[in-house]
């Protein structure tokens, strides 16, 4: 990068004394670029490679997450930020939560915590499974806070943190998540 730097300086160097009328005196040093000044195609300058479709997902996974949690904590779903990154059962499912939480007079306080697993390629889809903590969520029913009794399917308390699985799919170029899974038997 300091060469980049210092080729611009250059670069502006000689545009200010051109402007000003102040360059091209015979008692002025004469500066000449060396090639090692000149930005080549591999400088920050160039487009930044591409990245991995599984740092793609992730990123869509992590939009799709804030998504959603501020849609839980308002009660209401802006669609403009939803479409772009969940589709399928999760699209449906995040419309049908909101729904029932207006319904029972529900309200969520606090954030949740996720982190998120190392994606793995699946050819057509990309799994990535995140680590859930519920600690700092606070649940309001009728105004009334309560302890939430999340339970598993074997009636017992549901750990906390738990791991939810997602599985992202390329909806129109884009990944969007399609799928997800509360893998409620495996610790996180």
């Amino acid at each position: 990068m300091r060469k980049h730097h210092s080729a611009l300086g250059g670069v502006a160097l000689a545009l200010a004394l051109a402007l000003t009328g102040c360059g091209g005196d015979d008692n002025e040093p004469t500066v000449q670029e060396t090639p090692s000044q000149s930005p080549s195609p591999t400088t920050p300058t160039a487009s930044p490679t591409p990245q991995t479709p599984e740092e793609k997902a992730a990123a869509q996974l992590t939009k799709y997450l804030e998504v959603r949690d501020l849609a839980q904590r308002k009660r209401t779903i802006d669609f403009k930020t939803l479409n772009p990154v969940a589709t399928g059962d999760v699209f449906l499912g995040l419309q049908e939560t909101v729904v029932n939480m207006k319904m029972g007079d529900v309200t969520e306080t606090g954030s949740y915590v996720h982190t998120l697993g190392e994606p793995r390629n699946r050819g057509n889809s990309i799994e990535i499974t995140d680590c859930e903590d519920r600690s700092g969520v606070t649940v309001k029913v009728k105004g009334k806070a309560r302890v939430p009794d999340y339970t598993a399917p074997d009636g017992k308390p549901l750990r906390n943190p738990a791991p939810v699985k997602y599985t992202l799919v390329k909806d129109k170029g884009t990944w969007k998540v399609s799928e997800s899974d509360l893998l409620w038997d495996q610790p996180c």
